[in-house]
């Protein structure tokens, strides 16, 4: 597709263009004590001065040749050379790794901008490079990285890695086996010696900084707008109404055995994000297919039996699953595990005469007001992390056992 994209730009997009794009105030940067007080002035209303980067977004300047697109993709650019990687407050050199990387994958040798990089044409090539720049599976990397993270705390640190030091890891060697990750600065667990991960361990034991305004944990934040909120301090809130969005919210029950519960869509609890349900063993260890989980006494209320069909939906979408009846869930809510990505064995839907959906088909997104904070430290926005999100939890769905399981397969 890249490749196509590259070709039509040549007709239609030839010359360079240059965007001005808005960048927030990125934690981990200076932007990130722009705003010290906690107090929300607005530069648009005359109650401070407009200044990027500082009461308002940074600007930057982007040149986007389209043309390039293609070439681009399948390299791993110069800036992981010459410049740094790295997260979560941590930046290092991997100069000499990217070095090494064009022995190991080759480079091109042309007159194009990829001219002397390194290849990554394909899915092992680009694997290959992750891993081999990443301080988690490079054990020189690692040691580098705690090298960086004891100059910034003055805390000894580069001993976790160190006894790792000579371990690489590699596309190959993880589909050998599976293969525990190096120690990394990058996030806040340590499985050194054995151990095994849990967040903050460099942090309490080893006596990091956590990377917050004071260094230490925060239980109460000063910031106007949580004040507003009431949550300067951590706080109960229970699931808004089923009918708060919308009329339609209260049109959803429709049979005598349709149940409304509150719906949930935490982490896999037979995987993890990137990993497939499809395959055997993890089809073997559960259902063979898309399931939720539901209340003894709610299962009761809804002629629910144990791997029944179900339909789950709301006015957002609707997903078809087996039903995993159990008195460990909290009566009322229902939980459909995320990640189910690539699903297999899931019927039709009465609903939509389609195949049922994902676990996000009747999530709904909207914006946390203090999750828009910026410039005040920890509040500051990282990607992922801090910032806007689909805040998928006050909503509720309708649940009724699936009469007839139509494959849809004439």
């Amino acid at each position: 597709m890249s490749q196509t994209f590259s070709e039509m730009a040549k007709d239609h997009l030839h010359e360079v263009q240059r965007d001005v794009i808005m960048l927030p105030l990125n934690h981990d940067s200076q932007m990130e004590i722009s705003q010290p007080y906690g107090e929300i002035k607005d530069w648009k209303k005359g109650e401070v001065e407009a200044i990027p980067g500082k009461t308002m977004p940074h600007f930057q300047f982007v040149e986007r040749d389209y043309t390039q697109i293609y070439d681009k993709f399948i390299t791993l650019g110069p800036n992981v050379g010459t410049g740094k990687v790295g997260a979560h407050g941590t930046q290092f050199s991997v100069a000499e790794e990217y070095e090494e990387m064009k022995a190991i994958n080759g480079i091109y040798e042309d007159d194009s901008i990829k001219n002397g990089m390194p290849i990554m044409e394909n899915e092992r090539q680009a694997a290959n490079a992750i891993l081999h720049i990443s301080s988690a599976t490079n054990g020189k990397v690692a040691v580098r990285a705690w090298e960086v993270a004891e100059d910034a705390t003055g805390m000894k640190l580069s001993h976790l890695a160190k006894p790792r030091e000579a371990e690489r890891i590699t596309f190959q060697s993880i589909t050998a086996q599976p293969r525990e990750v190096i120690p990394t600065p990058v996030f806040t667990g340590s499985n050194t010696d054995g151990k095994r991960y849990s967040p903050f361990t460099t942090n309490i034991e080893h006596l990091v900084p956590f990377r917050t305004l004071t260094g230490r944990q925060h239980f109460y934040i000063d910031h106007e707008m949580f004040l507003q909120y009431g949550e300067a301090l951590p706080v109960y809130k229970p699931t808004l109404p089923p009918q708060v969005f919308a009329p339609r919210d209260k049109e959803i029950v429709e049979t005598p055995d349709t149940i409304v519960l509150r719906y949930l869509t935490p982490h896999g609890k037979w995987n993890i994000h990137s990993m497939y349900q499809d395959n055997q063993h993890m089809l073997t260890l559960f259902r063979g297919g898309p399931n939720v989980w539901i209340n003894h006494e709610d299962a009761e209320a809804g002629k629910i039996k144990d791997n029944d069909w179900l339909e789950v939906y709301n006015r957002n979408g609707v997903v078809t699953a087996r039903a995993v009846v159990s008195h460990r869930m909290p009566k009322g809510t229902m939980y459909m595990y995320h990640a189910q990505d690539r699903h297999i064995n899931v019927p039709g839907t009465s609903i939509t005469g389609t195949r049922g959906g994902s676990h996000n088909a009747p999530t709904k997104i909207h914006v946390k007001p203090t999750q828009m904070v910026g410039g005040y430290a920890q509040l500051s926005y990282g990607f992922n992390y801090y910032g806007p999100i689909g805040n998928q939890r006050d909503l509720y769905v309708a649940v009724r056992k699936l009469n007839e399981v139509n494959w849809l397969e004439d």
